[in-house]
């Protein structure tokens, strides 16, 4: 097969998805990556994959650098899939479309006040939902679309999504990268015996510490982990700022070969989003057998198991958060025995060969 991969150039879990997919499957198939240098534009992207002549397109979250209108022009030419990684396709990227019910038209947005509601003119969310709505309507029966999380299929078959075939195949994570580092903690010049906690973020900027609930992790630790725990070393691996806490050691970017140290570093990962899909790291932390305490949103609790592989915590509850980081911390052999059992639940569920595969057979099914 000849297909073709068409992502925006931020790097994110949608760039992380799409390129493995491109390495996993060229050494059986002719695998194209667009764009490799600067965005094309619809024309532009269009051309290369006129001269490249796919025999099926796969879009991820080419609408961070193309318009969405470009969906429509490709289904028209060639088989495509599309994976909607976030909620942008069926609404918007404020943290209140992530958990938002109105998905069929915006027309009852909670962000716009009832004047705003009722007159057309104001109401952008609205019109940029009829924007895209026009363009699923422009779309072959033939479409596909593939989501990473049981959660984001639910919410795209509830929209006018749902006369398409909506296929979903969770992210897969390299098992050999992604394993248990010995001696990791003399590695990065910690303690023996001390409690470490780590918080991954693969990206920087407020709005996204803000959905990642950074400051809901902060309120946690400040009121109630680092008054049990004074000693305690929390490691901010990524772009992610955990602010005004002498605890707190910012890592910065890590390349990703190296982040397996700094998760089997640590007794406990936390992942306390206020809105997600399917976070790649928490796989990551489950491969280096780390026990991970997260919030209950989107397709994380298809990642956990409550209880046997981490906790799980309403969102935004710094007390309940406060109080599964403390239980964990203070009982390091069941910590050892959820990551164990957390290693087990990705070498299951999450290995990056049956993600490979899965893809494999869907594209195949599409090109015919």
């Amino acid at each position: 097969m000849k297909i073709a991969i068409v992502n925006e150039q931020w790097t994110a879990g949608a760039t992380r998805c799409a390129r493995d997919i491109q390495r996993g499957l060229s050494s059986r198939h002719e695998v194209r990556y667009f764009p490799e240098g600067k965005p094309l534009g619809v024309a532009g992207q269009l051309a290369a994959l006129r001269d490249f002549q796919p025999d099926v397109v796969h879009l991820h979250s080419y609408y961070g650098d193309l318009p969405y209108s470009f969906l429509a022009e490709v289904a028209a030419i060639y088989p495509t899939v599309m994976t909607p990684h976030d909620p942008r396709p069926i609404g918007d990227t404020l943290l209140k479309c992530w958990g938002c019910g109105e998905y069929q038209n915006c027309f009852n947005c909670p962000l716009i006040g009832k004047l705003k509601r009722y007159t057309l003119f104001q109401h952008e969310y609205y019109f940029r939902r009829l924007a895209k709505r026009r363009v699923h309507a422009r779309l072959p029966k033939r479409t596909t679309f593939v989501c990473v999380s049981e959660w984001m299929r639910q919410r795209v078959r509830s929209t006018e999504l749902n006369r398409f075939r909506v296929e979903m195949i969770h992210n897969g994570i390299d098992l050999d990268q992604f394993r248990r580092v010995t001696h990791a903690r003399s590695q990065l010049s910690l303690p023996p015996d001390g409690k470490v906690l780590v918080f991954v973020a693969h990206h920087s900027g407020w709005k996204l510490d803000e959905r990642k609930g950074i400051q809901v992790l902060a309120r946690a630790l400040e009121e109630m982990v680092i008054p049990r725990f004074p000693e305690l070393i929390v490691l901010a691996v990524g772009g992610g700022m955990i602010p005004n806490l002498p605890n707190v050691r910012p890592v910065g970017f890590i390349p990703p070969a190296e982040v397996a140290r700094y998760y089997s570093a640590a007794n406990v990962f936390v992942a306390p989003s206020l809105a997600d899909n399917l976070p790649y790291t928490v796989l990551e932390a489950m491969g280096c057998e780390v026990p991970v305490v997260a919030s209950r949103v989107g397709g994380i609790p298809e990642e956990i198991v409550e209880g046997k592989t981490g906790v799980l915590f309403p969102p935004g509850s710094w007390q309940e958060l406060g109080v599964a980081l403390i239980s964990l911390l203070a009982k390091p052999e069941q910590a050892a025995e959820m990551g164990r059992a957390g290693r087990k639940r990705v070498e299951d569920m999450f290995s990056l060969p049956a993600f490979i595969q899965s893809y494999e057979s869907l594209y195949a099914s599409v090109a015919v």
